[in-house]
This record gives C-alpha cells, sequence and structure tokens, in this order.
C-alpha cells in the first residue's frame, strides 16, 4: 500500500570568453559606465566541456539589448581574479539586426583559456553587456547572465536539480530520487556523502537523463550504510555537473 502511495507521489510531481583584462571602459569624454542588473540568461552550446584551451563553446543571450545598443561582447568574472572578455571584441563587436548578443560571429572560443583561473566549487558568471552611447557618454547594461561551474575538470552551464521521496529512508533502503537539468541522455551517478565527507555508491535505475523535465529512478542504498543524516549526491557521469538533497537512514522505520 504504501508503496503504492510512493509512486503516486512520483506521478504528482510535474514531468514536472581571446583573454583580455578589463578595466573600467570610459568613452572620450572620461565619462565610465555602469551596469544592471542581468534579467535573462544565457545560452551555452555546447552545455559543458574540458575547463581548458580545449572546451570552447559558443553563447548567446536570450534577451536582446536595447534598441539605441550598437556593440556587444561577453565577460567572465571568477572569484579573485580579473574579468576576461570572451567571444568577441574587448571595445566590443557590433549588434546584428536582432540586437541580440551572440558570440557564434566569431566562432567557438575557449571559456577557460591558458592562464584563466578555473576553480572549482564556485560560480564563475558569464555576462552579456551592451554598448549603447549617447552624447559621447557610453552606458554599458547586462542583460543576462549564467554561471559556470567546474566540477572534477569540466566546466558546465548546467543547474541540475534533484528531489528524494521520502527523504527519510528506512530499513528496506530504498525510495524514489527526481531530477532535471542534466544534460540531456546523459547518465546520472548517485552517491551518498557522509559528514566526514566519505562518498558511498548508490544505485539509481533508471538513470538516463530526460530531456528538460523530471526524470525519476528507483534509489536503492546498501544495507550496510549505518543510520545517520546524509547528502545524496547526483552528478552527470559527462557534465559532471552535481545536485544534492538532505537524506536520513533510520532502520527503526520500515519505509518512511
Amino acid at each position: 500500500m504504501k508503496l503504492r502511495r510512493l509512486l503516486a507521489l512520483t506521478v504528482a510531481v510535474p514531468a514536472a570568453l581571446a583573454i583580455a583584462a578589463v578595466p573600467a571602459i570610459a568613452t572620450d569624454s572620461g565619462a565610465t559606465s555602469s551596469a544592471t542588473t542581468a534579467t535573462g540568461t544565457i545560452e551555452v552550446g555546447p552545455l559543458y566541456g574540458p575547463a581548458d584551451n580545449t572546451g570552447k563553446a559558443t553563447v548567446r543571450a536570450s534577451v536582446p539589448c536595447g534598441p539605441d545598443a550598437t556593440a556587444f561582447r561577453f565577460v567572465v568574472r571568477s572569484p579573485g581574479a580579473n574579468e576576461r572578455v570572451f567571444g568577441g571584441s574587448f571595445l566590443g563587436t557590433p549588434l546584428p539586426a536582432d540586437h541580440v548578443a551572440d558570440s557564434s560571429v566569431v566562432g567557438p572560443r575557449a571559456l577557460f583559456p591558458l592562464g584563466a583561473a578555473a576553480q572549482e566549487g564556485v560560480a564563475h558568471k558569464l555576462v552579456a553587456q551592451c554598448y549603447t552611447t549617447v552624447d559621447g557618454v557610453l552606458t554599458i547594461t547586462e542583460p543576462a547572465s549564467v554561471d559556470l561551474r567546474v566540477n572534477g575538470g569540466v566546466w558546465s552551464a548546467l543547474s541540475p536539480e534533484a528531489r528524494v521521496l521520502p527523504t527519510k529512508i528506512g530499513a528496506l533502503r530504498f525510495g524514489l530520487v527526481l531530477f532535471r537539468g542534466f544534460a540531456p541522455a546523459e547518465h546520472v551517478d548517485g552517491a551518498v556523502r557522509a559528514a566526514d565527507g566519505t562518498l558511498t555508491p548508490v544505485s539509481l535505475q533508471p538513470q538516463i537523463a530526460p530531456d528538460g523535465t523530471w526524470g525519476g529512478a528507483l534509489l536503492t542504498l546498501p544495507s550496510t550504510l549505518a543510520d545517520g543524516s546524509y547528502s545524496l549526491v547526483l552528478s552527470g557521469t559527462n557534465s559532471h555537473a552535481a545536485s544534492s538533497v538532505a537524506i536520513t537512514l533510520d532502520s527503526s522505520r520500515l519505509w518512511w
């Protein structure tokens, strides 16, 4: 009966960067620009790649620059490092007719080229900048951005999500895990992480990530895993994108 309840819960969930240090940019009149808060995102293709000079990509803003803007560029901001121009001109690349910033005009470029600070475990922000000049005053707006993360030597623009039903797992050591946001059709690996950082692999079946929707899998944990609090960590086999969710093991309960 409880298994039917568990399966019913699953159905109820909705299926459902040329390198350059960037100084403040000034116009001939000496005025400097101010940035606005990004409201759009940036589409990165491919969705992941090696965090070195071979990991090339093209990027495109999801929203256009303003009607008076004439040029664009993309920059990457990494913690503790100067921001870098990516996929365009240091001084700005002319905007196309649709006013959407798109680095494909210059072709694929390395997101983390030689000398770039591709630190792991931090967010590197990729930002689209639009240039507008009125009466000799340059204004730079930033309508779109996306976070890039590096895990296991791979950068990714993915932001996966994971959920577990239930979050308190009993003596039978199984439940259901729901996930989305991994690269379509990639395998998703699972492990539980203890407070000391120890990782124990777990079984997910099936483990293929769907395209943009929620996927479900049966989660089975080793019977030898001690009771206590853990993080269930899901990671893409190729993208290394990861998401985690807190779970508790309690053998005093059969289910939850």
